[in-house]
C-alpha cells in the first residue's frame, strides 16, 4: 500500500488534504471471488479503500454484494447486474453504486476488465 498526503499551505487550502496514489509502485495482489478471480493493488486513506483491478475476459461474480462502490472503467467491457436491471460498462464510463443497492458484475468476453474502484473501508471489531 502506498499513500502520499501532503498539506497544502498559502493558497486558501491550509485544510485541504491532498492524496496521490502511486499505482505504479504498488504491487499486484491476487484477488478472488466466487466466479472472478483476477489481481489488485490496494490503497486505504481517509476512511476509503481505492482499488485498481484487473479481471480477466469473461469473468461472472457468483455473490450478490450489498457494498457502495465508485468506479471508472478504464479497459474492457462489463454489466453491473442488479435485482431488477442490468447496466452495461465500457471505456470511459463511471459508475456509482449506493450502500445496500444488492449486485455483481459479469465480463464481457475478449478482454479483461481494468477498473478503478473506491468505496469506504468497514471497520472490523
Amino acid at each position: 500500500m502506498t499513500t502520499e498526503t501532503e498539506t497544502g499551505t498559502g493558497s486558501g487550502t491550509e485544510n485541504a488534504v491532498l492524496v496521490g496514489v502511486d499505482f505504479d509502485r504498488i504491487p499486484w495482489e491476487k484477488w478472488q471471488k466466487p466466479g472472478a478471480e483476477g489481481r489488485v493493488k490496494l490503497a486505504y486513506t481517509q476512511g476509503l479503500r481505492v482499488r485498481l483491478m484487473e479481471l480477466p475476459a469473461g469473468f461472472d461474480e457468483h455473490e450478490w454484494c450489498l457494498r457502495g462502490h465508485q468506479g471508472y472503467v478504464l479497459q474492457g467491457e462489463f454489466t453491473i447486474h442488479f435485482e431488477d436491471r442490468s447496466v452495461p460498462c465500457r471505456p470511459g464510463m463511471g459508475f456509482v453504486i449506493p450502500d445496500g443497492e444488492k449486485h455483481r458484475s459479469q465480463g464481457a468476453p475478449g478482454e479483461p476488465t481494468v477498473v478503478y474502484v473506491v468505496d469506504k473501508v468497514v471497520p472490523t471489531a
